[in-house]
């Protein structure tokens, strides 16, 4: 596994709250987020989802997702597009490649195979996916998974 950990600064990002099954709402999430950045000409920041509840516990119609798209400090925003602040911080940064759309597999090998015996636990704060490529043309996601980590006491 390519997992590395680094520290992040604080990032800046606009956002959409999505409900419910990941597999039903984000893609019209990123849509609508899409939508709102493409006349603003703000396409090109990173693109991220930010999830603030685990899968494995969490019901999924009580599931909540940030889909976000880093923008300039001043950025204005209004109506559903909402900004945040990604904390600075370290974080276990695991390189991947999904494929079929299999987003599961990855989130495992972090947390059940390399979190358990890497010496880290995990910190305060969401984890996070960076999209590396639109997986939608390619037909596979490059990500960056994040999550906040720090030293096991």
């Amino acid at each position: 596994m390519d997992v590395q950990i680094i520290t992040r600064d604080a990032q800046q990002v606009a956002y959409i709250r999505v409900s419910g099954p990941y597999d039903e709402t984000m893609p019209d999430g990123f849509n609508r987020l899409m939508a709102w950045a493409e006349p603003r000409q703000l396409l090109a920041g990173d693109w991220l989802a930010l999830y603030w509840n685990n899968p494995q516990i969490t019901p999924p119609q009580d599931l909540r997702a940030d889909v976000a798209l880093s923008v300039p400090v001043g950025t204005e925003v209004s109506g559903e597009v909402q900004l945040q602040t990604v904390p600075q911080g370290l974080y276990a940064c695991y390189r991947c490649r999904v494929e079929n759309d299999d987003f599961a597999t990855p989130w495992n090998a972090l947390f059940r195979d390399w979190l358990p015996q890497s010496g880290y636990q995990p910190a305060a704060g969401p984890c996070f996916e960076q999209y590396l490529n639109d997986g939608r043309q390619d037909g596979y996601w490059d990500l960056l998974i994040h999550t906040p980590v720090q030293p096991r006491a």
